[in-house]
């Protein structure tokens, strides 16, 4: 498993919102490591709106940050399936969906059952990829219909997860509703919800969560996805964070940095910059 934290973020045209996740257990301080210190006093931590090397010049960070894995269920890989979530007429929720320690946590040993499914009232759900999925976790092919997923996935040190999309023709006045059902977790959003949504819910005691993510299609240059990485505290009150932008399909489509800590006047602060994957400035 990889041993990064998921990020909460959300990303609508150049503009991004991080919800703050949480450090691996297993993550090294150094309170001597005072160098990002005047970045973070800097207007954007010292980032630039220039191109960059792929993932920033760091041939880890491309082998660590790398996609998830492609599904490959028939709706989904229908052709006009694809010209939906393209067209500027058709509404389109994308949702991705992550359940168990979602900070990484080496010392963990119970295996935690999250066999469960998606079900939406209108439209089509289409699955897009599988998250961290082990050997044994799947997602239940062939579907009973186009309108449900389902999935099998037990979790112990880390967690797994599903990015979806909604395709919704449907003109009637009745809104349609999304439900999630896992044995640890189960909940019902309504459409307009799912736009700009993100939520991250605890479920036991022993930290496990559920994160949901979703919003409606916006045509916009390098809009709609999300990014997800993992934080790093490098010093006492401090550190960086590094990760990947994900596109509303669910592919990789990017890399991130970034610094947080307290500035000079004692605020909490962070600063973070996303390129494409040829290096292309994006946010």
């Amino acid at each position: 498993m990889k041993n990064y934290a998921i990020l909460s973020l959300l990303i609508f045209a150049l503009l991004a919102m991080l919800i703050v996740g949480g450090c691996s257990k297993e993550t090294p301080t150094d309170p001597g490591n005072e160098g990002e210190v005047t970045e973070l006093d800097q207007p954007y931590g010292g980032f630039s709106t220039s191109d960059e090397l792929p993932a920033f010049g760091d041939p880890v960070m491309i082998a660590e940050f790398e996609d998830d894995e492609a599904v490959s269920d028939p709706i989904t890989l229908d052709p006009s399936f694809a010209n939906a979530i393209d067209s500027t007429t058709v509404n389109a929720y994308f949702v991705r969906i992550a359940w168990g320690l979602l900070d990484f946590d080496s010392t963990a040993t119970n295996s935690v059952n999250w066999d469960g499914s998606a079900t939406i009232t209108r439209g089509t759900l289409g699955i897009m990829k599988r998250i961290l999925f082990e050997p044994n976790d799947k997602i239940i092919l062939p579907r009973p219909d186009r309108k449900t997923v389902g999935w099998a996935s037990e979790t112990s040190t880390h967690f797994d997860g599903i990015a979806l999309v909604i395709i919704d023709r449907d003109t009637s006045n009745v809104e349609g509703q999304l439900t999630i059902t896992t044995p640890l977790y189960s909940r019902t959003f309504s459409y307009s919800e799912l736009d700009s949504m993100d939520i991250i819910e605890t479920v036991t005691a022993e930290g496990h969560q559920v994160s949901i993510q979703a919003f409606n299609k916006k045509i916009v240059p390098f809009g709609g996805g999300f990014l997800e990485g993992r934080w790093v505290k490098t010093r006492e009150r401090g550190g960086i964070f590094q990760g990947r932008w994900i596109n509303r399909i669910g592919t990789r489509a990017g890399h991130l940095k970034g610094i947080w800590g307290i500035d000079r006047n004692g605020k909490k602060v962070f600063f973070g910059k996303y390129v494409t994957l040829n290096g292309q400035f994006a946010g």
